[in-house]
């Protein structure tokens, strides 16, 4: 019962990101003046729907995906509001604007995800102490902050763990660790050696004092500042991936379909809780603007590739030649989609 419910996290996680692309589409749409036909929230048989102002919105049964349709957006008609009636620029940008809704989808959770999660920088105060370590057994405590090593001068900031660091490494594992401690405005001395732990898993062994250091994590306008520069790593992460996907078939084995990212998701949800709805709606959001902008027919990114030619040539791609190659395109999507969460099924069932 608890497993059920973290797929219907999982669900509608994957409904929220796709409901806000289907909103960018919507909401620049109307401002450019193209008719809406249909403002949907989810997929299949319609729940609950309502009329205002002639537009249909409808909340349906399935709540992966959603979507928005247009007046004259895959055939022709005479409506002035009709889309394919308006100029290439409005329809361009009524086009781009369910990607770039994505990214700023993302943007807000990656500004959340390093206010909230992320350590901006690390500061020489105990966050945690390991078992069975001469720290658990010293009268350290949860919270105490090093301001000297050995008489060296430890600063409360992140050269002062480098400091603090550095200086515990250079004393033989023979000799006393002399620690000055701030513990809540009270001066703590305590002087401690490293013992010798063996790691369970590796069976390697190492002298270790047995601390870790915390930190904090970035203020808002921090978040907001640092959250560009975020994106644009996990960016480049992923077109290097997709690049070495296509090319040299690397990864492969790990492309999920519907099904195997909702068991992901939910097992990711499972296990980490808040931080990875946080996590998993700015990097799956990320994910769907990047892909819905690469020149695949059926995507947004194919739909700006003939609105680009027909800006160039002065003159649209005859209908019928477009629309035969976007549903060429979905026919391929589709079945791709299926060979996929087939894979997904049987790797739910045999555990791989």
């Amino acid at each position: 019962m608890i497993k059920i419910l973290y797929v219907l996290i999982a669900v509608f996680m994957l409904g929220f990101i796709v409901t806000m692309h289907e909103f960018g589409h919507y909401l620049v749409g109307r401002l450019c003046g193209i008719g809406v036909v249909e403002f949907s929230i989810g997929m299949g048989p319609k729940l609950f729907g309502f009329k205002r102002k002639g537009i249909n919105y409808s909340l349906r049964a399935i709540p992966i995906g959603g979507y928005c349709s247009f007046v004259g957006e895959d055939e022709s008609n005479s409506d002035p509001r009709a889309m394919n009636n308006q100029p290439v620029w409005k329809r361009f940008l009524t086009v781009a604007a369910g990607p770039a809704m994505n990214f700023v989808l993302a943007y807000i959770f990656c500004a959340i995800l390093l206010s909230g999660f992320i350590l901006a920088e690390y500061l020489p105060r105990i966050s945690y102490i390991y078992e069975n370590t001469p720290a658990a057994e010293c009268g350290i405590e949860l919270g105490d902050v090093i301001t000297a090593v050995n008489g060296t001068p430890v600063s409360f900031d992140g050269s002062g763990v480098n400091t603090a660091t550095s200086a515990i490494d250079a004393i033989a594992p023979e000799d006393p660790i002399h620690l000055t401690i701030d513990r809540s405005g009270e001066t703590v001395e305590i002087s401690v050696k490293r013992a010798l732990v063996t790691d369970e898993e590796s069976g390697r062994s190492a002298y270790m004092l047995g601390i870790a250091f915390g930190g904090r994590t970035y203020t808002f306008p921090e978040a907001l500042a640092s959250a560009c520069g975020y994106m644009v790593d996990f960016t480049r992460e992923m077109l290097v991936s997709l690049k070495d996907l296509i090319f040299h078939g690397s990864g492969a084995g790990d492309v999920m379909g519907p099904v195997g990212i909702i068991s992901f998701v939910s097992d990711q949800v499972y296990n980490e809780k808040l931080y990875a709805v946080v996590y998993l709606i700015f990097l799956l959001s990320l994910n769907v603007g990047i892909m819905n902008l690469l020149p695949i027919p059926a995507l947004d990114g194919g739909r700006l590739v003939f609105l680009i030619v027909e800006a160039i040539r002065r003159k649209p791609v005859p209908p019928e030649k477009e629309g035969m190659v976007h549903a060429i395109g979905l026919g391929l999507l589709f079945l791709l989609i299926i060979i996929i969460t087939f894979k997904d099924i049987v790797r739910l069932f045999t555990g791989g």
